[in-house]
């Protein structure tokens, strides 16, 4: 999804062993898509966020049933350049 992100500061989550990770929060901006799936699967996170002023990327988890209500949490803040894919992992 373009343009729309949940959660912020303090929403996102540590991929294992702190792999990609660059200051205090995101993931390495030269990391894939692909890359990142492999590390959200890993700690089961199923929100990937590529967004912020240097194009980290994020993960987060939320509860699918509360996406719509959390990306309207965020109306207040620019969230343009933001592009969110949403994951649904298999049990």
């Amino acid at each position: 999804m373009k343009g729309v992100d949940v959660g912020y500061n303090s929403s996102s989550l540590e991929p294992l062993n702190g792999v990609g990770r660059v200051g205090k929060a995101g993931i390495d901006k030269t990391f894939t898509l692909e890359n990142m799936i492999i590390l959200a699967h890993e700690i089961r996170a199923n929100i990937i966020v590529k967004a912020g002023p240097r194009s980290k990327w994020y993960l987060k988890r939320i509860d699918i049933g509360e996406l719509d209500n959390e990306i309207r949490k965020q109306n207040w803040r620019d969230t343009s350049r933001a592009t969110m894919w949403v994951i649904e992992w298999d049990n």
